[in-house]
């Protein structure tokens, strides 16, 4: 069994923050899941603030692929290395 980490205690939370489509070279189409890290707050003593966003990561929404941001903009699907580039909506 592997061992949780207390979601309560934890310095950071993640959270599904877009979903958006993505073509193939080949045509086909893909939903893109964006997963943003948040560090918590404490406030600081100057009352609530709001969390720091300090990571991203990319998924495809059915089969939950691994997606890499490339530098250019587009993406590519870790585990079977398709470059996918955003449709425009």
């Amino acid at each position: 069994m592997i061992p949780q980490e207390d979601p309560a205690r934890s310095h950071t939370y993640s959270e599904d923050t877009d979903r958006f489509q993505v073509r193939s070279v080949t045509g086909s189409s893909y939903t893109l899941v964006e997963t943003t890290t948040f560090e918590r707050s404490d406030g600081g003593g100057a009352g609530p603030s709001l969390p720091r966003p300090v990571a991203w990561s990319y998924r495809t929404a059915y089969a939950c692929l691994p997606v890499a941001r490339n530098e250019d903009g587009s993406f590519t699907i870790v585990d079977t290395r398709t470059r996918l580039v955003r449709v425009a909506s």
